[in-house]
């Protein structure tokens, strides 16, 4: 249902990219019939997810540097990254307008 609404929905297109972070998104959050996740309930561990590492960067509860620092510094590649899928898209646009006025 999640995966119907949210994802096929609002990006029918390109949905299974994200597909990875969706699944790991459900299978950490613990389901209120059973009280705990999937992920606990097979490996018998809660999972640290990329929300619980942020969450600690932000409230300050974090005593690792070394994960604080990895985080922003993912941000921060992950920004850039973005900018320039952004700029190649920019260029391949342009390229097929060319083409296609011809």
């Amino acid at each position: 249902m999640m995966l119907k609404q949210h994802m096929c929905a609002e990006r029918p297109k390109d949905w299974d990219r994200y597909l990875p972070a969706l699944l790991f998104a459900y299978r950490e959050v613990p389901q209120e019939s059973l009280g705990f996740s999937p992920f606990e309930l097979l490996y018998g561990r809660t999972v640290r997810g990329p929300m619980a590492i942020l969450k600690e960067v932000w409230t300050k509860e974090s005593a690792e540097p070394e994960v604080n620092q990895y985080v922003l510094e993912l941000q921060g590649r992950l920004q850039e990254t973005c900018e320039v899928a952004k700029q190649e898209l920019m260029k391949a646009q342009g390229k097929q307008k060319k083409h296609f006025d011809v």
